[in-house]
């Protein structure tokens, strides 16, 4: 009750301060170079191991000068070194990407058909955009229908919305607003993920972010942030590897 009071209070003023953000906020780059790479902490004999990550902005690296040190770049040094296995790895994100535009658009640009693992990242456009949680659950649904297969054993994590209540470029009301949004969208992610046996990973428990975390838009994470969200992301799915999760 308190949430939709406080939604209906601010929704004005929040739309009005968004506006106004929007106009100055500076237009960082997305990653440079190759979307796909190789890494091979160990350099070893063993098979490779096939890492997919999709989503928006914070996969196409927005904040970070190429792939290899934005998020997907980062995740897969960090997956190379602690499973030890050469890792192929591939960035398929758009700025300002919905779960709409990667049903529709992204998930026909996928090289690699057949990962082990696969990462979706996304949430924060939707949030920002209003879309409801009835068309958010269709186009999740439908894009993990792609890659869920129970005979495969694919690892598959779908990563929640960033908090906006830490972003530096984000003031009251507008950052409590889109909290709230990406709150509830976090909430479908998580019944349609334990319905397909997919593991979400939430920041809702993450400790607060700090400005390190932050590229100079004070919005898309710096490189270092990219680091610190994949050691997130990583940390979580191996409890939930190990059933401590």
């Amino acid at each position: 009750m308190r949430g939709g009071f406080l939604n209906a209070v601010q929704v004005g003023p929040a739309f009005i301060q968004g506006r106004r953000i929007a106009k100055h906020l500076p237009r960082l780059q997305e990653a440079g170079g190759p979307n796909r790479g190789l890494v091979d902490v160990d350099r070893n004999d063993r098979a490779v191991f096939r890492l997919l990550v999709i989503g928006d902005s914070n996969v196409a690296g927005t904040g970070a000068p190429t792939h290899e040190v934005a998020l997907t770049g980062q995740l897969a040094v960090d997956i190379s070194a602690h499973r030890h296995v050469p890792v192929a790895w591939e960035a398929v994100g758009a700025r300002g990407a919905t779960m709409e535009y990667i049903r529709t658009e992204e998930l026909g640009l996928v090289k690699e058909h057949d990962p082990d693992m696969v990462i979706l990242v996304a949430g924060a456009n939707d949030a920002m955009a209003g879309r409801s949680l009835t068309r958010w659950e269709h186009d999740l649904r439908a894009v993990l229908a792609v890659f869920v297969d129970r005979s495969r054993g694919r690892e598959i994590l779908v990563a929640g919305v960033p908090p906006f209540r830490y972003f530096p470029a984000l003031r009251a009301p507008l950052n409590e607003f889109l909290d709230r949004r990406a709150g509830l969208l976090d909430e479908a992610t998580a019944a349609v993920c334990a319905e397909l046996g997919v593991v979400f990973v939430s920041f809702a428990q993450a400790p607060p972010l700090d400005e390190a975390f932050f590229a100079a838009d004070r919005f898309h994470p710096s490189v270092a942030g990219y680091g610190h969200w994949a050691g997130f992301l990583l940390n979580a799915l191996q409890q939930h590897r190990d059933g401590t999760g």
